[in-house]
């Protein structure tokens, strides 16, 4: 599992739980992922005795916390006399990985250190090359376009290369494990590489080792950042990412409201940085960096989803990462189908992703996100002149969702839901769209355009909505039409804040307390997402269902309610401060994407309501 996050908008790098990269992504976060394995070693020369790093070597791990792992994931191993602290950065303006090792012994000793790198790069273990690169140790390893240089400050002792996986191969990382290399200078297909330092550790003071790897789309690329590291001193890029991320976080981080505890801070620091780790430079913002699913499902969530990046504009307008949120926008501006509408989910460099539903790929609620992302991000800066820019945007996908509806009951046409599942004719789709059409008619009127025809069928779809999707006799709306479902579903909630009913409509009160009640998971606390949910388990809590719980409650007065379910929230992210998107429901550890943007962007989203209630006594409208 994910535990550390460090990027730039084009590299972003993931650790794990034993303190191993664990993924890098590259030329934008979520696309193409091209690590496969990376891990450290150690080798006692007088006592003859290796041992990799992790946390079945008989040596303990401490991975940094919430607020220095968001900021440079730190991972500290200690015992069998030894102290070794591993951290890692990402350069904020070179595409240069920073791992920077110090190493302690007490009693002092004759150590080699190894790192072991296996790459698939674009995605493949296949045709690869790599090779030791004359007079310099350094690294390299290529595929095609893309071209991955490993090097370190001090230089390497040694530094070899050979092949795994195929031909019966384990790896070269057996190589190191008597603690001498013996590998070949080139190796090509499913090449790997090992590299080697030879160190004297004291008990006062500590070894300091650098490794970098530089990133780039070709040959003179790498070797030219190479050179630049080494002339400039390896030392000066690594505290160029340290003091880069100590006045980013001084200066852009916000602070979280008064009232609440250490720990919510903490992982609120932690979901700002996750949000902005998870933006390409391009605008592109995917749902997870985990890539665990590809083993079960053959895919992963590493795609950009319009609802989910829409949501997450909003969060980063909050926090003050404007100009993130401005990206995204002129991102879906560029993948936005001729019709208006979009597409499922698209590839971070924009190509159409992958999906399993049929032709059009339609969710219509993430047409509706994006159209209210633009107006919020409007509210938040006051700036006309990103309506103009967002104009064609915006007016083609009101176009579209005016036009898509059902001519017997007036509401949305089917769709697949937000939990893309089911088609039919859904609550919170619904809402979606008729808050979207709201939000065009006022972005209209902003710039001097009509707003009369989106602010009709806006009125048109909520009227039909109280009369065809309420249940007079249950005092609930049903989950969807075409099919009929009436399970609770914890989305409702999300269509109050939308507007599809007000909050001083007792209504609103009675359908808010069904939910809590039903959907409530017994123990481990939480809300799950609908009734019968089998998603990784059975009615698991979701992390955004119970944020959108705590919204509900601060909107109709109870604060207190709220303040809990924040709390608990926090008290469910990793160590290192991540969310998940869903809690076990009977271990209580976080399981399927870890992190997840959406969790992170809806806990930045309602700390932020929670704080406008404290400051002026109620939370501002989306």
């Amino acid at each position: 599992m994910i535990t550390q996050l460090a990027g730039n908008g084009r590299v972003l790098l993931c650790v794990n739980e034993d303190g191993e990269w664990s993924s890098l992504f590259y030329p934008y976060p979520g696309q193409f992922q091209h690590l496969r394995e990376a891990r450290i070693g150690i080798y006692d020369v007088g006592a003859r005795k290796f041992q990799w790093l992790r946390r079945d070597s008989g040596m303990s791990l401490t991975l940094g916390g919430p607020r220095e792992a968001a900021r440079t994931p730190v991972s500290v191993w200690t015992g069998q006399g030894l102290l070794i602290r591993v951290q890692d950065a990402v350069h904020p303006n070179h595409d240069l990985v920073i791992r920077e090792i110090h190493v302690q012994a007490d009693p002092p000793r004759s150590l080699r250190l190894f790192s072991y790198h296996s790459f698939e790069i674009a995605e493949s273990m296949y045709q690869d090359t790599a090779y030791v690169e004359p007079d310099t140790s350094a690294l390299t390893h290529y595929k095609r376009g893309y071209f991955f240089e490993i090097f370190g400050g001090p230089a390497f002792t040694k530094a070899v290369c050979g092949e795994h996986t195929l031909k019966g191969l384990r790896g070269t990382y057996v190589d190191a494990e008597d603690g001498r290399l013996e590998g070949r200078q080139i190796a090509h297909g499913a090449a790997d590489s090992v590299a080697q330092w030879d160190i004297s550790a004291e008990s006062s003071g500590d070894v300091s080792l650098r490794l970098f790897l530089a990133v780039g789309q070709s040959l003179r690329t790498v070797h030219d950042l190479r050179s630049y590291v080494v002339q400039g001193g390896p030392v000066r890029f690594q505290r160029e990412s340290e003091q880069f991320w100590a006045t980013w976080a001084h200066r852009r981080l916000p602070q979280a409201p008064k009232g609440l505890s250490a720990r919510v801070a903490s992982v609120y620091e932690a979901s700002v940085l996750v949000l902005r780790h998870c933006t390409a430079r391009n605008g592109s913002v995917i749902a997870s960096p985990d890539t665990r699913s590809l083993v079960i499902g053959g895919d992963a969530y590493n795609f950009c989803w319009w609802r989910d990046g829409g949501y997450v504009a909003k969060a980063m307008d909050e926090a003050g990462l404007y100009e993130y949120a401005d990206r995204f926008l002129h991102f879906a501006s560029e993948c936005q189908n001729p019709d208006g509408s979009f597409f499922h989910r698209h590839c971070p460099d924009g190509a159409i992703g992958s999906t399993w539903h049929p032709p059009p790929f339609l969710q219509i609620d993430q047409t509706a996100t994006v159209i209210a992302a633009a107006w919020h991000h409007f509210k938040r800066g006051g700036d006309p002149d990103l309506l103009v820019d967002l104009w064609p945007m915006v007016k083609g996908a009101a176009n579209f969702l005016r036009d898509f509806r059902d001519p017997a009951t007036g509401l949305p046409a089917p769709s697949f839901d937000l939990w893309e599942e089911v088609k039919g004719i859904h609550t919170y789709s619904t809402s979606a769209v008729q808050h979207a059409l709201e939000r065009a008619a006022r972005i209209a009127e902003e710039i001097g355009k009509s707003p009369s025809e989106w602010r009709r069928a806006s009125e048109e779809i909520r009227a039909a909505a109280l009369t065809e999707l309420w249940n007079p006799d249950r005092q609930r709306f049903v989950r969807s039409l075409e099919p009929r479902d009436d399970r609770l579903d914890a989305s409702t909630l999300m269509a109050l804040k939308l507007g599809l009913m007000p909050w001083d409509d007792p209504r609103a009160r009675t359908a808010v307390d069904a939910i809590e009640t039903r959907l409530s998971v017994p123990g481990v606390g939480g809300l799950a997402r609908y009734e019968g949910d089998q998603y990784y388990g059975e009615e698991n809590p979701w992390i955004i269902c119970t944020l959108w719980l705590a919204e509900a409650r601060l909107r109709l007065g109870e604060t207190d309610r709220c303040r809990q379910l924040i709390e608990w929230v926090a008290e469910h992210a990793t160590p290192t401060g991540l969310l998940s998107e869903q809690i076990d429901r009977k271990t209580g550890a976080p399981t399927s994407a870890t992190p997840l943007t959406w969790s992170h962007s809806t806990f930045v989203d309602v700390i932020h309501k929670y704080e406008e209630v404290a400051e002026k006594g109620t939370p501002s409208e989306d």
